[in-house]
């Protein structure tokens, strides 16, 4: 409680002191004023999102973020151009589609990657399919969770790479949790399937794994970027450098210590903890290098999926 009847000296010492202590606090966690609604999809590629907010680095850092489930990654595009969202988790293709059709859309950091030995998403089939080679899908109906994402453009890949046409493949449209019922029912010859499903098929012997496609891949694949509008980003430069220093820390810490990953998963991610410890423990790229677009870039041209190639120098956020 504060003496009114302080002497005049000491209230200028109370005050002086008050100031610097104010002064300091705010040079510890400069207040950014505006609030980031970041949009992401139940995926451990965005996991270092995910422990950013779990363990207070987006705070330590100034922002105030907050997260917003969003039921499809190939709607976050719009949300961004609208300013419903301010950052948000669309695919390599969802992002890549967008700016080829005009979107001036920006990658601020990266999120998860895959490379070999990564077998947490697999093409699987009914166990006693005689498919056994990407040129055995000729011909076969194969469901996926999304047409020209992430999972399905990849698989493609694996196809062109392994001797088959995915031309001559009919693919689907089902949602994860429906994609074992259409597979035991025989509706779909394969599934593209990720945990907590995979597992599931395995244990319950409704499939078998024909190739863990997206591990077999040559190098490194991003799996998960954050992007931003860039016209938000022209305008709030001291968020974005905020955001890309807490998701930087947060790579780190979870490459350092990985339960700080399942902690944070479990949090943002809709599925129980037994469930959840299926899930390997995802790598992270946070800082986004000309490469990485370029991969995609290639993927996505021999595909047929782009006018022309996108420009990683405007793609990627100075």
């Amino acid at each position: 409680m504060l003496n009114f009847t302080t002497p005049r000296a000491s209230m200028r010492t109370f005050l002086r002191t008050a100031a610097a202590a104010l002064l300091l606090a705010g040079a510890a966690a400069p207040a950014l004023a505006q609030k980031i609604v970041y949009g992401f999809s139940a995926s451990t590629a965005f996991a270092n999102a995910f422990v950013a907010a779990n363990e207070g680095l987006f705070k330590k850092h100034g922002l105030d973020v907050e997260m917003k489930l969003v039921p499809n990654s190939a709607t976050t595009p719009a949300a961004l151009m609208a300013g419903s969202l301010q950052i948000a988790t669309p695919t390599a293709p969802n992002t890549m589609q967008a700016v080829d059709q005009g979107l001036d859309l920006v990658v601020l950091a990266g999120g998860g990657y895959y490379t070999r030995g990564m077998d947490d998403v697999a093409i699987v089939v009914r166990p006693d399919s005689p498919i056994k080679t990407a040129k055995d899908f000729e011909g076969k109906r194969v469901s996926t969770p999304g047409l020209n994402a992430f999972l399905h453009v990849l698989f493609r890949k694996w196809m062109m790479e392994n001797g088959g046409d995915y031309k001559k493949v009919t693919f689907t449209e089902n949602a994860f949790a429906q994609s074992l019922d259409v597979l035991r029912a025989g509706q779909v010859d394969g599934v593209l399937a990720v945990q907590p499903f995979l597992s599931r098929a395995l244990e319950t012997n409704t499939g078998r794994v024909v190739a863990y496609y997206i591990s077999a891949l040559e190098g490194e694949t991003q799996s998960g970027w954050h992007v931003a509008n860039r016209k938000w980003a022209d305008a709030n430069p001291q968020q974005v450098k905020a955001f890309r220093a807490a998701i930087e820390e947060a790579s780190a810490l979870a490459a350092k210590d990985p339960s700080v990953v399942r902690k944070a998963n479990l949090v943002y991610i809709p599925f129980p903890a037994d469930v959840q410890a299926k899930f390997p423990d995802p790598k992270f790229k946070a800082v986004i290098t000309p490469d990485v677009v370029d991969k995609w870039n290639k993927i996505m041209m021999e595909q047929d999926m782009l006018k022309k190639p996108v420009d990683p120098a405007r793609l990627i956020y100075k």
